[in-house]
């Protein structure tokens, strides 16, 4: 296996969209409206990219140098900035903001398309949970903090300023889970409680045409759903909830079909916060679950066969994880990619069998020197592309990075985006990705309130200005003879593919720079032509 140079992101220079409130209605006075193409099939258009949450892209999508950042707001301490995974549906970009500020930008350029706050005031903590969705033209989004805390919005997805409906669920719930669209339907989890405790919860299902309620489920007992996203096969709805639940209902009536509790199976249980997912064929879904015995900080990934025809589950397998998760699996070709992590544990990504639940290889996370271990909290996202694996994920920690990893567990490359306060760094969810032609991003953000959307780069343009010049050369040449030179994209800067950045990669790449017909090959995750 080749070693793979890491790509690290741009420590000195500030170079996303910094756009006041004031310009921004300059701007929207502008851009009151865009048009939006209907959706294609590398949209992402929900959380994990559809209503099962595969998680998978069918094409090659390469996101390692940045194409572009814009900032939404933040809050005053930067704690919690975008803690929701944008989605991306007919060439444009979408998230919600931490003061309940959704935003458009065009996938490709990061133009800003529109933005309107539809929260009101509140008193801290400020954070938005709930990843929106997309369908039928409208961006669906809820409440998890604020004035309207608990309430559901429809907004035109061609102009985020115009609002089709609002719908007061609940005031006293959190709206936490991620809206799952279906249909002309949409799905979602409400959560009430403590750090400690949890008080209540209800599923709800709302015609998206109007916001009207279809049908409810409360949560039994002190119960609730926190991230805890459905996964919808057939006629069937299932998710998770506080108590270790796995629930089974039908999705148009919300009649009761199943359930089953993981303390049927082991004696230690914990909370099931995270969305399900299911292999293709829908017969069996896959979870996590994270717990806390007394000092030890648990996890494990869940397998439950589905039985098609009437909804009912069956316990598969387990598989112990090496600590807490909130990580949705993704399953491909016979196996599933899960994270981990906490502020006391350096996450891992595995790769596990899913006939058996074995691990067959796991990733760590690397230590970077900020304050917590780097976590991984987020789900992994895979793009596809012949033979080649390319598994996206990211840490939640002080200098936060987005990783990608090939299908052998090998280090592709890294971006680590800096910002000028250290809790910003953090990245609690997870990555959309998008490609039109030959454009491709790979879409986070952070708590500092940063949207970055990332794309190929260039082989040789360690400055990532989309040209290879000689003053390229001149700083691969810098780099390696004073290793702390900074470069921004020190993978492009790799040009010989031998692991390491030397005076040699300086020398090919002034080569490129006085001839175009001079080959540069960075052969990042051993694919010759990238």
């Amino acid at each position: 296996m080749k070693k793979m140079i890491k790509i690290v992101g741009d420590g000195n220079r500030n170079n996303f969209m910094a756009i006041s409130v004031t310009s921004m209605l300059c701007i929207f006075a502008l851009l009151v409206s865009v048009t939006i193409a209907p959706a294609v099939a590398s949209d992402w258009s929900q959380f994990q990219s559809d209503k099962t949450n595969t998680g998978i892209a069918n094409e090659e999508i390469l996101g390692r140098s940045l194409a572009w950042s814009a900032y939404t707001h933040t809050d005053p301490w930067n704690m919690a900035g975008i803690d929701v995974v944008p989605i991306v549906a007919g060439g444009n970009v979408y998230v919600l903001d931490v003061l309940g500020y959704i935003w458009s930008f065009n996938a490709n350029t990061g133009a800003v398309n529109g933005n309107k706050y539809y929260n009101g005031p509140a008193s801290p903590p400020y954070y938005q949970l709930s990843t929106p969705a997309y369908g039928d033209d409208k961006i669906f989004f809820g409440m998890s903090s604020g004035a309207k805390k608990g309430h559901v919005f429809a907004v035109n997805a061609n102009d985020v300023t115009a609002k089709v409906w609002e719908k007061m669920i609940n005031v006293d719930e959190q709206i936490d889970t991620p809206i799952t669209y279906d249909n002309s339907k949409i799905y979602f989890g409400t959560w009430n409680g403590t750090v400690d405790m949890t008080y209540s919860g209800t599923y709800y299902c709302l015609n998206a045409a109007d916001g009207s309620e279809v049908w409810n489920y409360p949560a039994p007992g002190n119960n609730g759903y926190y991230w805890a996203g459905a996964c919808i096969i057939d006629d069937y709805i299932i998710f998770g909830d506080c108590l270790g639940n796995i629930t089974c209902l039908n999705k148009t009536t919300g009649a009761f079909v199943d359930e089953e509790n993981l303390a049927a199976v082991v004696s230690i249980t914990g909370e099931i916060k995270t969305s399900i997912t299911c292999n293709a064929a829908g017969s069996r879904i896959y979870f996590t679950e994270g717990y806390i015995n007394g000092s030890t900080l648990g996890g494990r990934l869940w397998a439950y066969n589905v039985n098609k025809a009437t909804g009912d589950l069956t316990y598969a397998w387990r598989c112990p994880l090496n600590t807490l998760t909130t990580s949705t699996p993704v399953v491909y070709n016979g196996r599933i990619y899960v994270g981990d992590g906490s502020y006391q544990a350096n996450g891992r990504l595995y790769c596990i069998y899913e006939s058996n639940g074995t691990i067959e290889w796991h990733y760590t996370a690397l230590d970077n020197n900020g304050n917590g271990s780097p976590g991984i909290k987020a789900s992994p996202v895979i793009s596809v592309a012949g033979n080649e694996l390319y598994i996206y994920f990211t840490t939640n920690c002080e200098n936060g990075r987005l990783y990608c990893i090939n299908k052998t567990g090998g280090l592709c490359w890294y971006y680590e985006p800096m910002e000028a306060i250290g809790s910003g760094e953090y990245i609690l969810q997870g990555v959309s990705v998008y490609r039109n032609g030959s454009d491709m991003r790979v879409f986070f953000g952070n708590d500092a309130g940063n949207l970055y959307a990332l794309d190929e780069g260039m082989c040789g343009d360690v400055d990532e200005n989309g040209e290879i010049r000689a003053s390229d050369a001149q700083k691969i040449w810098n780099h390696a003879e004073n290793p702390d030179f900074y470069l921004d994209c020190p993978w492009a800067a790799d040009v010989n593919c031998n692991g390491e950045i030397n005076t040699s990669d300086a020398e090919m790449v002034w080569m490129r720079a006085v001839d175009t017909s001079y080959d540069l090959n960075c052969c990042c995750c051993g694919d010759p032509d990238t």
